[in-house]
């Protein structure tokens, strides 16, 4: 029962904290576009949101292996609460400007590095090793449910009756939120009991600490494969993001209500994924899901490079959503299981700064892309060109991971017999 009810209340305050994060995302574009109509200040204010997980993702990484993760949540939750309380008193106010709410978009993406890093790590500490895969399925249902569909669904319609409302009912249960997390029973000290907490070590050199978790992923020829790999995964999905929207409106003639339905297509199949990996999960290998999901995605998006049609590319984009979420829940379950509890902190750490990382070079290839092909050729092949590139760097990725897996395996079997 104490492990139930940990979940559910961990579960509860992960669901709150997006739904309000929701809110917010919908709230913020038409917050700026009130106080500038300048893009380099609305850039700018959006980057503040993404830029700490930049900077702190390391060094976050070694302070949830060596505290409380249970403390680490609470002042997370805390530091989001007083923030967005306080976000809300200055635009009730009118005091806020673009600084000022950049400053803040900054506090409050840092609470969320701390917060989403310390989740990760807890998970595995709630839940047998077995269900890994169900429960990291649950939480990315819930976040895809409460933040990309209720948050920005509610967001939408609330900004229509005032514009600190969102921002308002994301302080609430964020206050609500906390009290969940202040309720969790157990300091969820890194390792797998509380007797851990005194086998920890003082921090004594924070840089070592954080090195650390760099060396480990680098040791370990698998991990450091799947990292590999998660970069270029990453990449490419960044690259076709940045030129999404022109690609549905000039080469499937699609208006904004019309995207706005097929991100909805392709949030369903997200979810549909995040509950489906489980029983995958019982019928193949970790390993075999990997490979098979990136696989599918290169086959899915090759053809959405080579239609135009509408209705197929909304059925393609739903298939790719659903394998992009067995992809990325696979990967935490791997994480979850292979990394000892003590190193998950640093370990998760150093794949969240490479996929923060290189998210943001691949927004920036994305556009390049585009702008370097028209040069050459015509506006709708050079908008079909990133889904082909990404089309052929996931199936030979898919392939080349795939001989690695298994020489790596061939060399572990060897040295048993030996």
């Amino acid at each position: 029962m104490k492990i139930k009810s940990n979940y559910t209340k961990l579960f509860g305050a992960f669901s709150l904290t997006f739904l309000g994060d929701g809110l917010t995302l919908a709230a913020v574009p038409w917050l700026i576009s009130t106080l500038t109509s300048d893009t380099l200040y609305a850039s700018v204010t959006m980057t503040a949101l993404r830029l700490p997980w930049l900077l702190f993702s390391l060094p976050v990484g070694v302070l949830i292996d060596r505290y409380s993760r249970k403390h680490m949540l609470i002042g997370a939750g805390f530091t989001r609460m007083f923030l967005l309380l306080a976000l809300t008193l200055c635009i009730w106010g009118g005091w806020v400007s673009i600084p000022i709410l950049a400053l803040f978009m900054f506090g409050i993406g840092l609470s969320r590095v701390v917060f989403d890093s310390t989740v990760q790590t807890v998970i595995p500490q709630l839940v047998d090793e077995s269900k890994l895969e169900k429960a990291n399925g649950q939480f990315t249902a819930g976040q895809l449910i409460t933040s990309d569909v209720l948050g920005v669904a509610l967001g939408g319609f609330i900004i229509t009756l005032h514009i600190v409302f969102p921002f308002a009912i994301d302080a609430v249960t964020a206050v609500i939120a906390l009290l969940f997390l202040i309720s969790l029973k157990g300091k969820f000290y890194p390792g797998d009991t509380e007797i851990t907490r005194k086998e920890v070590r003082p921090m004594k050199n924070w840089k070592r600490e954080m090195w650390s978790g760099i060396q480990y992923v680098y040791h370990d020829r698998f991990l450091r494969g799947l990292a590999i790999l998660s970069v270029t995964i990453t990449l490419m999905y960044s690259i076709i993001l940045a030129t999404q929207i022109f690609f549905v409106r000039d080469v499937l003639q699609l208006d904004a209500f019309a995207f706005g339905i097929l991100i909805s297509i392709a949030t369903i199949g997200s979810i549909v994924g995040s509950q489906a990996v489980a029983y995958m999960r019982k019928k193949w290998s970790t390993k075999q899901l990997i490979i098979s999901s990136i696989l599918c995605m290169g086959i899915i998006y090759g053809v959405v490079a080579l239609t135009t049609n509408a209705y197929m590319v909304g059925g393609l984009y739903f298939c790719a959503a659903f394998f992009i979420i067995v992809y990325n829940v696979t990967r935490s379950s791997i994480l979850q299981r292979s990394v000892p509890n003590e190193m998950l902190g640093r370990v998760g750490s150093v794949f969240r700064f490479l996929s923060f990382g290189i998210s943001a070079i691949g927004t920036l290839l994305g556009g390049l892309l585009v702008r370097v092909s028209e040069t050459i050729f015509d506006r709708l092949f050079s908008l079909q060109l990133p889904y082909l590139l990404l089309s052929l760097i996931y199936i030979l990725s898919a392939l080349i991971f795939a001989m690695k897996m298994k020489n790596h395996s061939e060399s572990q079997q060897r040295n048993i017999n030996a």
